[in-house]
């Protein structure tokens, strides 16, 4: 027993040596395969250490009906130091921020503000936003981001908060990034200019003061950053999306080397009336911890007792969700779409699939429209980049160009495309001609949609304006199966039209191929045929007998010989060619 025990020792101690010297070798083969020009920079301003912040957060529902929670609840904090690569005079991300902190108790870059870009680094991703929202760069020197950290690679986080300092060390500014259990995300960008005014309620006066004892922090003139601000984004189904909110931050560093931070951030939410509705607070129960300082033993301790936390934190919402809904009686918000300010869930594979056709079938649309378009296309899908789509230039062609911007609000919008057979129809539905909560897609200029949409467009040419595409019985009979399968797309959660039981409207209309099966089927989208048309036929059968969910038709492909629906095996793509 010993002896096993020995070598086994020996090889772990091996097997770690090993594992050092190919990092070392691998490390010191990437720097001297790097370029000798290029130059790392990292501001020299002096910003906060790391900290760990025991905090708990309360709830105090005040409108329309009483409803309390308190529970502990997990923050850290990590500077946000301006840090890059210089090539040629040109900057460009170093990406040595892409996460921060221990391996146990981190944050990653992909996790926070706009979708993607994770190899960027938390410092450009805030930089770039901060640019959107038209900061200039002289107006900041660094962040301190304050957040749930992933615990053993797990995080739920309902908002964080960044500070925004000058190089003074003043706080000019701060982002709020809320998330909701939807997926959906909203950033507040706030200047502290509106000064918070909560609304006159004794029982938030209460709840504030009682609350207050928990953490004892020097007020000062500079250490508060307050501000008001409207909603535009659903978190709560208890909550319209109307209102607005008003925050009142304690700064956790007045000074770069404050010896004593403390979080406390309390944020009311009123109504469109001005009524105070709900009070929730997050502030420190405790000292800030500095990791670096815990040791082996410190360090186990402070897992053992905080692990759990962020585990938890969802089923608590859910568990609160319940007493409000069951016990409260409170009404219900159906979830709407998000607005243009906001940043949508993150799309399946099937949703990814059909935006890469549908972007190939906009730009051929663009090519062979009457008038050249400048489309800026938001695709709304992590790291793609936005898309200017452009007809090829013709030396000597002088036609009129109009301009018009296409913003894809969530990646729904693509599942909900193949359901219509004509695409003017689809953007009528989803963007035009559609309550704004139910909006997926957003557009300038729609006017111009019939200019687009011409009968010059290739998708409605004879066939023989085109090369023909050979397919086999087999192939035919599929995309037969697909046409037969389409059916409308979910209700919307706000209907557009008054409902009544005593009539029922049905769509009498054929169904043809739609005009994005068209193009897929014709020899400029054959490359995406095997793909599309296994992806729409499997949202179709679920919309009509999986109540949409598609999970449920691919277990049922893996029970089955799935081969003549879905095309389970790589070789069925090369029938259509």
């Amino acid at each position: 027993m010993t002896a096993k025990y020995a070598i086994s020792s020996v090889a772990l101690a091996l097997t770690l040596l090993a594992f050092f010297l190919w990092r070392t070798f691998v490390g010191s083969k990437n720097s001297t395969a790097r370029p000798p020009d290029i130059s790392r920079w990292r501001s020299e301003v002096e910003t906060p250490k790391p900290k760990i912040f025991p905090c708990q957060t309360t709830h105090a529902r005040i409108f329309p009906k009483r409803h309390g929670f308190a529970y502990s609840y997990l923050q850290c904090g990590f500077p946000i130091v301006p840090s890059g690569a210089k090539h040629s005079g040109i900057e460009f991300p170093s990406g040595e921020d892409q996460t921060l902190g221990r391996w146990w108790l981190r944050v990653r870059a992909e996790d926070y503000l706009e979708r993607g870009g994770s190899a960027f680094g938390f410092y450009w991703k805030l930089r770039t936003y901060l640019r959107a929202q038209h900061v200039e760069d002289s107006e900041w020197e660094y962040a301190y981001l304050v957040t749930a950290p992933r615990f053993f690679g797990y995080a739920f986080n309902p908002v964080s908060f960044w500070y925004i300092y000058d190089r003074e060390h003043e706080l000019k500014k701060m982002i709020l990034e809320v998330n909701n259990t939807f997926g959906e995300k909203r950033m507040y960008l706030l200047d502290g200019s509106s000064p918070s005014s909560p609304p006159r309620s004794s029982d938030s006066e209460r709840t504030s003061g009682s609350e207050g004892q928990g953490s004892q922090v020097p007020v000062r003139a500079k250490s508060k950053f307050t501000d008001v601000w409207m909603k535009d984004f659903h978190v709560s189904p208890f909550n319209s999306r109307k209102g607005s909110y008003a925050l009142k931050a304690q700064n956790p560093f007045p000074s770069v080397d404050y010896a004593n931070p403390m979080i406390d951030n309390t944020i009311t939410l009123k109504s469109s009336k001005d009524h105070g509705k709900l009070v929730a607070r997050l502030y420190s129960t405790g000292k800030a911890i500095d990791s670096d300082h815990l040791g082996l033993l410190g360090t186990m301790r402070f897992i053992l007792s905080w692990w759990w936390v962020g585990l938890v934190t969802f089923p608590r919402i859910i568990r609160e969700a319940f007493k409000i809904f069951f016990k409260r009686k409170l009404h219900v918000w159906f979830r709407p779409e998000v607005l243009t300010s906001s940043v949508g869930r993150l799309p399946t594979s099937a949703e990814i699939t059909l935006y890469k056709v549908f972007r190939n079938y906009l730009r051929k649309l663009v090519e062979e429209a009457e008038i050249d378009f400048n489309i800026t296309f938001k695709a709304s899908i992590p790291n793609v980049p936005t898309d200017m789509i452009c007809p090829i230039h013709v030396p000597g062609r002088n036609r009129p160009r109009k301009n018009m911007e296409i913003r894809v609000l969530t990646p729904a919008f693509y599942s909900r495309l193949i359901h219509y057979t004509y695409t003017s129809e689809a953007i009528d539905r989803e963007c035009v001609f559609t309550d704004e909560r139910n909006r997926t897609l957003w557009m300038c200029r729609p006017q111009l949609l019939p200019l687009l949409l011409s009968e010059r467009s290739s998708i409605r040419l004879k066939d023989q304006d085109t090369p023909s595409v050979r397919r086999s019985l087999l192939d035919e009979l599929r995309w037969w199966l697909l046409k037969k399968s389409r059916c409308p797309p979910a209700d919307p959660a706000y209907s557009v039209t008054p409902q009544s039981s005593a009539v029922n409207v049905d769509d009498i209309r054929a169904r043809p191929y739609s005009e994005l099966d068209r193009y897929v089927r014709g020899f400029f989208g054959q490359q995406y045929a095997c793909e599309y048309r296994r992806t729409v036929t499997k949202l179709f059968l679920a919309q009509r007998f999986c109540f949409g969910f598609p999970e449920i038709v691919g277990l049922v492909d893996l029970r089955i010989d799935g081969r003549f629906f879905f095309d389970p095996m790589p070789e069925g793509c090369g029938n259509d060619n």
